[in-house]
């Protein structure tokens, strides 16, 4: 029962993990297209590469994970039913 259990919650957090993954790429690749204007400006103005790539990559990061965050029902239900069974097996 345990490595059933395990193996749902590993397939659920690759799923989410997944879909964090391409909405996070796909903010990436929209701020690239949308804001190169930005990135020339602020390595012109004298901003290293990864002070600016830093910018763009907590952007998306921002908006990967928080459809995630927000879905903390979820999360916590599976957790204590996970923590249920692990006690009671």
């Amino acid at each position: 029962m345990k490595t059933v259990y395990l193996i749902i919650l590993l397939a659920l957090l690759g799923w989410k993990g997944y879909y964090a993954w391409l909405r996070g790429r796909r903010q990436w690749i929209q701020d690239m297209q949308q804001y190169q204007s930005l990135w020339e400006y602020l390595l012109g103005n004298g901003a290293s590469v990864s002070e600016v790539r830093k910018l763009f990559v907590k952007r998306a990061q921002q908006r990967a994970f928080m459809p995630m965050l927000k879905q903390w029902r979820l999360w916590t239900v599976v957790a204590a039913v996970g923590i249920l069974i692990w006690i009671i097996f």
